[in-house]
């Protein structure tokens, strides 16, 4: 009995120490063996493993593509007008020990490379115009004047703008992982405020020297954007040669900043794939504004809509009157042809019949004449001698005074 649980505690104590000599690692993981801190081994393969037991610990990262969703944040464009952007990052762990010594863990990660993926989008929008971050911009046509739809807004086409902002803002922040940013403060020397052809010294070894730019400077009326220009760069003496903008004249004295980069002590250890914009829109603040443009624009355009309704209702109006009254004109012309073309028809014919029977036609008439008088309610005295009776004295009479 006394063996069996010797044996049983013998087993557990072995079970225990085989599941802290093992472990697996997956094929979405890399994995660094620490013993009090030290790292002992890096292991990217994936499949099952042994370490020292109590005394390693393993440390996991993942292996593929990792997102930064960097804090929405308004920025302001080219012509000083505020923008929110909201913006990602994608990046790799490239090395792990480096990774777990500048940075330790992907939450710390997510938080200092969204700000450095922020800090440069900053420094590119500063740069640029509204249309230009959205990557589009107005037609124009041959005079330089906006193309606009039937409703008088502005027709616009894509550009790629957008997709020249977001490579520079890449190689920006692969600039800042890779390297720490450093600036430099220069003033326009006297006399005049000419740059160029002028020159400054940087003073500390510069990276990538297509990495050197003026961030901050004086900015005329002229030409968007600041009015100091980079020229060229001497590695060897560094050496930077500047100038000027075209058309642009700086005043003595004006100071300009100079932004390089130099080789960081501690590399971050990971690599940046991919920088994207997510959304590029207005400032909470100024959305009420926005909306109120907005309706007034589509006011304009109902207003509009409306007011060649009732033009072309008035038109279509007087046209339908006009017909009418040329219908009822000819109408009346047509009736009053056929009416006169009847009643010389008619006279003719009455005066045909006169001419045949003078006699016959004064006796109709004579009957007539008696229709109208006889049926009204009215007493008449009239001599027997009268005309008028002279039908009525016997057949044949009064034919003589018929004329």
């Amino acid at each position: 009995m006394r063996t069996l649980i010797i044996a049983g505690i013998i087993l557990i104590v072995g079970l225990i120490v085989l599941s802290q000599s093992l472990y697996v690692v997956d094929e979405t993981e890399q994995v660094i063996i620490t013993r009090f801190g030290e790292v002992q081994d890096t292991i990217n393969s994936p499949g099952l493993n042994v370490k020292a037991p109590f005394v390693d610990t393993v440390v996991r990262f993942d292996k593929r593509l990792l997102r930064i969703d960097a804090d929405p944040e308004t920025m302001r464009d080219a012509n000083k007008e505020n923008l929110s952007i909201d913006s990602y990052a994608r990046y790799r762990i490239v090395d792990m020990v480096q990774f777990r010594k500048t940075l330790l863990t992907e939450s710390n990660a997510r938080s200092r490379l969204g700000d450095i993926v922020n800090a440069t989008l900053r420094e590119r929008i500063a740069l640029r115009t509204r249309p230009e971050i959205i990557g589009a911009r107005p037609i124009m046509d041959v005079a330089g004047n906006p193309v606009v739809d039937d409703e008088g807004l502005p027709l616009i086409e894509g550009t790629e703008s957008r997709t020249e902002l977001l490579a520079e803002v890449l190689s920006g922040v692969r600039a800042r992982v890779n390297a720490r940013e450093r600036t430099a403060e220069f003033t326009v020397p006297q006399p005049g405020g000419n740059l160029e052809g002028f020159q400054v010294t940087i003073p500390e070894s510069v990276i990538n020297p297509n990495d050197l730019r003026i961030i901050q400077g004086p900015e005329g009326d002229g030409n968007l954007g600041i009015d100091v220009e980079v020229r060229n760069f001497d590695e060897a003496n560094g050496r930077l040669t500047l100038g000027t903008q075209d058309g642009e004249t700086l005043e003595a004295g004006a100071s300009f900043t100079v932004q390089y980069f130099v080789a960081r002590d501690e590399p971050f250890g990971i690599e940046i794939v991919d920088v994207r914009i997510k959304r590029a829109d207005f400032p909470d603040t100024v959305t009420p504004s926005i909306y109120t443009r907005m309706r007034a624009e589509r006011n304009r355009i109902a207003t509009k809509f409306r007011a060649e309704g009732d033009e072309q209702d008035l038109q279509i109006r007087a046209g339908a009157d006009k017909e009418r009254d040329i219908i009822l004109a000819e109408a009346d012309k047509t009736a009053n042809e056929v009416r006169g073309q009847g009643e010389a028809d008619a006279i003719g014919i009455l005066a045909d019949a006169l001419e045949q029977d003078p006699e016959f036609f004064a006796f109709r008439r004579s009957l007539e004449a008696y229709k109208a008088f006889m049926n009204q309610r009215t007493t008449v005295i009239l001599s027997s001698e009268a005309d008028v009776f002279k039908f009525l004295q016997g057949p044949g009479e009064g034919s003589e005074n018929t004329n």
